[in-house]
């Protein structure tokens, strides 16, 4: 990284206390830049030198009886260690610095200056980094008002794109703005029509959250070349939701840039936090209109209907609801993480064209469709399909699982379908072995999670199943899974056997004892429906 503070030799030499200082190499290389000074008493130095760019100030009386081949050693031991220049009191220690030295010391670029005698250090430690200081001040002066100019554009109601041509017009490196929150990235194209592609890709891989709440500083390949690349995080409410990252793609990044980008990072967090704040409002109107919608009550009912025209929602439409759950037992941000999966779903019912609304309720979410006249089940599949694979993506921590009402038409209708959503998810959930449950695919289900026969399902659980449930517990076996296997393989005990790693003579001998205990005979049909039908029950109530 550049630091503007730097200054070059050229420029030191050019200052008045250096007027009667005399270059006794060449100076081929103009670009030597000094970031700090120091001064050589002995030859301890070497070991204290530790940054480059050093700035050494010594006298002649280092050399008055120092060999001439320990003096080149001496010379090539500071170039090793990157020293930008040496600054000599030649007189009246010595007469001159040897021939050879001189010559070594062209030739490992290390420029050497004879210095005046009346010369102090301390007034050489002064100007320069008097400099430097100036320098410096002149840097935080842009990066002012740098930050002047961003906050100007967000006063004056600008957005994240209008930031970022702001801070283009003084910053020429290519800048882009990670959003992980709602999933964007921002990026002038047309300033860099050229490396867009190659640049996106690279930003694109950065996988990073709010563990990497440190600046990174490294570098990527970019056209067969190695460049240097800064990400510096964006803090909202004390998490990392977005990383601003430069490339040094035509030149390497200065400490302005630096500087004028973590600066920037704070206005831009304030743009992050009003989008969530707007989205937590609208979130709290619509769920005032929902919670109406879905009400028991039809006045609430009737109420909300009337007011679906503002939701740009027609009262006769069709409607469809999906109840979405996005879960991780190990995480605790449910609202910020509610949030986020509303954005993503909001850009996909975006990219579908249909009418919709979100909601944010407790720990759940709920997505109504509208649909268009003549769609059905074939539409609902590909939405919710899409729905699924983006979060799996987008949401890699978490488990996604969905389930899916029936179509209803009309708006007054739409509790039906946010009843009907909410058991196939708990199939989902509990009983069903799949992610996304549509409830008009849940065969008998459909009637078995039914509230309304839920003690009449006890007692045939009691009736049916209870009794084998208490001779496993009793008797440590597991005969019940035995039963479901049965199911599963259509009755094939050759089947069986592989499945429970059983021989076939002891499945054969348990599902004799299954219905000694239930008192059934599989071999008639009407036994063998209610057997299955009391499995089911079994998974539904979690008994």
């Amino acid at each position: 990284m550049i630091k503007e503070s730097n200054i070059l030799l050229k420029e030191v030499l050019e200052l008045p206390l250096f007027s009667t200082s005399k270059l006794l190499t060449k100076l081929e290389n103009e670009s030597h830049l000094i970031s700090s000074i120091n001064v050589m008493l002995d030859m301890d130095i070497i070991g204290w030198i530790g940054q480059d760019g050093q700035m050494i100030l010594t006298t002649g009386q280092m050399f008055e009886k120092m060999p001439i081949d320990e003096q080149i050693g001496l010379f090539k031991a500071l170039s090793e260690k990157r020293v930008s220049s040496v600054f000599i009191k030649v007189k009246p220690y010595i007469e001159a610095l040897a021939p050879e030295v001189i010559e070594a010391c062209e030739a490992l670029n290390l420029p050497l200056i004879s210095l005046d005698f009346q010369v102090t250090f301390t007034e050489i430690f002064s100007t320069v980094y008097n400099a430097m200081f100036e320098r410096q001040s002149a840097v935080l002066n842009r990066v002012e008002n740098l930050h002047k100019d961003t906050m100007n554009v967000v006063v004056s109601g600008g957005n994240i794109d209008d930031i970022l041509k702001s801070i283009h017009k003084t910053i020429a490196s290519p800048v882009f703005i990670r959003d992980y929150y709602f999933e964007d990235t921002y990026f002038v194209k047309q300033a860099f029509e050229d490396d867009y592609a190659l640049l996106y890709e690279n930003i694109e891989g950065i996988q990073l959250d709010g563990k990497h709440s440190k600046l990174i500083w490294d570098t990527v390949t970019f056209k067969d070349r190695e460049i240097q690349r800064l990400i510096i995080p964006i803090f909202v409410k004390n998490q990392v939701f977005g990383h601003i990252v430069t490339y040094g793609k035509e030149k390497a990044i200065s400490n302005y840039d630096k500087l004028g980008l973590e600066s920037t990072s704070n206005i831009i967090a304030l743009e992050f936090l009003k989008k969530i704040s707007v989205q937590e409002v609208e979130n709290k109107y619509k769920l005032e209109f929902f919670d109406d919608l879905i009400s028991l009550d039809e006045i609430r009912r009737h109420k909300a209907v009337e007011r679906a025209s503002n939701f740009r929602l027609s009262e006769n439409a069709y409607y469809v609801i999906m109840d979405i759950n996005v879960y991780n037992k190990n995480t605790s941000d449910d609202t910020e993480k509610a949030l986020k999966i509303a954005y993503l779903i909001e850009m996909i019912c975006k990219d579908m064209g249909r009418a919709y609304m979100i909601l944010n309720k407790s720990d759940r979410l709920f997505l109504m469709i509208m649909l268009k006249e003549g769609e059905g089940s074939v539409v609902v599949k590909k939405y919710v399909k899409y729905i699924y694979d983006v979060l799996k993506s987008k949401m890699k921590k978490y488990q996604t699982q969905i389930g899916v009402g029936r179509i209803y038409k009309g708006l007054n209708q739409v509790h039906r379908s946010l009843q009907d959503a909410s058991k196939a998810l708990e199939a989902a959930m509990f009983y069903i072995g799949e992610d996304v449950v549509l409830f008009e695919e849940m065969g008998i289900y459909k009637i078995l999670s039914n509230p309304a026969i839920k003690n009449e399902l006890e007692i045939f659980y009691k009736d049916i199943l209870d009794p084998l449930a208490q001779y496993d517990k009793r008797k440590d076996t597991e005969l019940v899974k035995t039963l479901e296997v049965y199911f599963e393989c259509n009755g094939n005990l050759k089947k069986m056997s592989d499945q429970l790693y059983t021989h076939y003579n002891t499945v054969l001998y348990r599902l004799g004892r299954i219905q000694e205990i239930m008192k059934v005979d599989l071999d008639k049909e009407e036994h063998r429906f209610a057997a299955q039908t009391a499995l089911k029950v079994h998974k539904i109530m979690k008994l």
